[in-house]
């Protein structure tokens, strides 16, 4: 059959489209808690989470700007929100005096390649989503669809951007004396992934400035020089 003279410009829209869909950069499936989180960790102005099943102390958003980080500073709503009352962006905020506009990826991930432009900031958190066989299709590689060429993520004992920081109580991913613990579970974040938590993670067997294991106090001298 010979082909009709609008054969040749349809097949070159559909070439042309296939190849933009091959070549765009790729999109965050999750931008913000309630297109996500919530399926799993519930309501962020509830005190529970059906996974991993932990009780908070109040509800996520309470703890969050009034334990977590000081609410009395005036932007203080800018470490997590573009404005006021909406839905926490993961990787987007409005910024305050104090923090970078980074959402919630200012204390849920760490930047793998640091000063340059990317958007592989969390790798550890889809790391742990898939180690924990967490997914819509059920083997935990929904996040794979989206991020196939994740990097290795930062070890546990790396600070994420916000740790730290003036109006952030959040000191340390490695949770010594409970800092990074904000739940009913004792524990605090896998920030890298695999599932081994706080001072379990090998990256936080040191965890004083001086070097000394946490559970070797043969170096230690109680003489004050």
């Amino acid at each position: 059959m010979k082909p009709t003279k609008y054969a040749l410009p349809l097949l070159l829209v559909v070439i042309v489209a296939v190849l933009a869909v091959g070549s765009a950069s790729p999109a965050f499936s999750y931008r913000s808690w309630d297109t996500g989180c919530t399926d799993c960790h519930t309501s962020f102005t509830g005190d529970e989470s059906t996974k991993p099943g932990n009780v908070w102390p109040e509800d996520k958003h309470v703890v969050h700007r009034s334990a977590m980080m000081d609410q009395d500073v005036p932007d203080s709503c800018g470490a997590c929100h573009d404005q006021i009352g909406d839905d926490p962006l993961l990787n987007s905020s409005a910024g305050t005096a104090e923090l970078p506009g980074l959402g919630c990826m200012g204390c849920h991930g760490v930047d793998p390649t640091p000063g340059t432009e990317n958007n592989l900031w969390g790798a550890g958190l889809r790391l742990h989503h898939a180690n924990a066989n967490v997914g819509g299709d059920g083997n935990g590689l929904e996040c794979v669809t989206c991020h196939p060429v994740d990097p290795l993520p930062m070890p546990e004992d790396i600070l994420p951007a916000y740790y730290g920081l003036p109006t952030i109580n959040v000191l340390d991913p490695c949770n010594p004396g409970g800092t990074e613990n904000w739940t009913s579970d004792g524990l605090g974040l896998d920030n890298d992934g695999d599932l081994d938590y706080d001072a379990d993670d090998s990256a936080c067997t040191s965890i004083f400035a001086d070097g000394f294991e946490s559970d070797d106090t043969s170096a230690w001298s109680s003489t004050v020089p």
